[in-house]
């Protein structure tokens, strides 16, 4: 049994089996697929529906990358946040190497001082308790280096992290041009 049809690139008529789903124009030669819904018959040029279909797969493709892309943003914020650190009046900032060195440069400067001002002052005391104060020097000198150790490591485990963050932001950023 054959269905009169028109072909829906050049609108030349055509007879196709009832059975069949593709067919080709012998007009224009378009590829066609043949649709049947309730109580029609017509067909659709199938260069249209792989038009359709590959640029529903390039949006489906940008978008997993943009969603990719703002998970990505959202763990690097969290780990940005990790890196902070908040002063004593509660404004926080990201680690830097210079401000780690300057705050070491600092304790070692202040607790030189505090040691030498505290020797000077506790040397004439009879009290052999009062010798004890130059020490307090020598530890803020130690706590202070420590410091800046710590924050000198933060600061550059921060570099790190945040070029690896930008690399793979870029690799997702490069994917969809």
């Amino acid at each position: 049994m054959l269905e009169s049809l028109r072909c829906n690139s050049c609108g030349a008529p055509m007879e196709v089996p009832a059975n069949a789903n593709y067919v080709k124009c012998n007009h224009c030669d378009a590829q066609l697929v043949v649709h049947r819904e309730r109580d029609m018959t017509f067909t659709e040029a199938m260069d249209k529906l792989n038009e359709t279909t590959q640029s529903l797969s390039d949006q489906v493709s940008r978008l997993n990358v943009n969603q990719q892309m703002a998970e990505l943003d959202r763990r690097w914020e969290i780990q940005r946040n990790d890196y902070r650190i908040t002063g004593k009046d509660g404004h926080s900032r990201l680690p830097t190497e210079g401000a780690a060195m300057v705050g070491g440069i600092f304790a070692v400067i202040f607790g030189t001082f505090w040691t030498v001002m505290a020797f000077a002052i506790t040397s004439a005391s009879p009290f052999a308790a009062a010798k004890i104060f130059p020490l307090f020097g020598l530890l803020f000198i130690g706590v202070g280096i420590f410091s800046a150790i710590h924050a000198r490591n933060k600061a550059s485990d921060y570099k790190r992290a945040k070029r690896r963050y930008e690399s793979e932001r870029d690799a997702l950023a490069r994917r969809t041009r």
